[in-house]
């Protein structure tokens, strides 16, 4: 988030979520402090300059007096209801991680728009069906304090994957993850192909670094499956559509094999 503007419309949108008693912290890195009229019950935090989005958590959870942590994004929305669909059914005391629902919200009828809406670019059940742990994306998800500071908290010089580094480093040290479909923020997708294939390479990217640290949490190149999936979803029909999907895993593996810098 970059301008005064973009912080205050955000604080305002998700303070009118809160229930009573919360409080909204809004962790921000800019050239430097911005100045702006935050609403009642919200807090801007200036996370440095160049500060990481893990590093920004941090700050923000280190102000935190509560017994929950609610992580979400600049570009999510949330829905009527969503802190109380969290904690609907009381989570156990070994739970330590709620991964709340993704709802891809795309405008307009381009290539972009519509993939968004029909691929779920954050659906959590796909991340959640991860077969070697499931974890939830930092655009929704609640950590219990206790379980946060038992870990250490994110991962400061992680860019991308913080999410899933943080929520297995949970799991392994033996807290439960759980997931809330109650809890629901809608998320404004990319609005170009270029946009998508951006955030497709970067996911490529992420899942390198998860395979080098977590052996066995990602699936290994293959590309004669890709190619032959490819061909598959191309004879689907409407081929500029499919051609757009298509584009996106190959986006994705080819992120996997850039440099290491971008995997950072």
């Amino acid at each position: 988030m970059g301008s005064a503007a973009t912080l205050g419309e955000v604080a305002r949108r998700f303070v009118a979520a809160l229930s009573e008693g919360d409080e909204l912290f809004v962790a921000y890195n800019a050239p430097g402090e911005l100045s702006v009229a935050a609403p009642e019950r919200a807090v801007l935090l200036w996370a440095g300059r160049y500060s990481s989005p893990g590093a920004a958590r941090n700050a923000a959870a280190a102000r935190a007096g509560g017994d929950w942590l609610v992580f979400c994004d600049a570009d999510c929305e949330p829905d009527a209801g969503w802190l109380d669909g969290y904690f609907a059914t009381p989570p156990a005391e070994h739970v330590g991680v709620l991964a709340g629902a993704v709802r891809e919200v795309a405008e307009g009828d381009g290539l972009a728009a519509r993939v968004a809406r029909e691929t779920g670019a954050l659906d959590q059940r796909a991340t959640l069906s991860n077969p070697y742990l499931p974890y939830g994306v930092i655009a929704n998800l609640a950590v219990r304090a206790e379980a946060f500071a038992s870990v250490g908290g994110f991962a400061v010089p992680r860019r991308i994957a913080e999410d899933a580094d943080l929520c297995w480093r949970l799991q392994r040290a033996g807290w439960a993850l759980e997931e809330r479909r109650g809890a629901v923020v809608g998320h404004r997708s990319r609005e170009t192909l270029v946009e998508l294939w951006r955030q497709r390479a970067q996911n490529g990217a992420a899942a390198r670094w998860l395979a080098a640290h977590y052996p066995g949490a990602m699936p290994k190149w293959n590309l004669l499956a890709l190619a032959r999936a490819s061909v598959a979803q191309l004879r689907r029909g409407d081929l500029a559509f499919q051609a757009a999907v298509v584009s996106g895993w190959w986006a994705f593996e080819l992120g996997r094999r850039a440099p290491g810098w971008m995997a950072r």
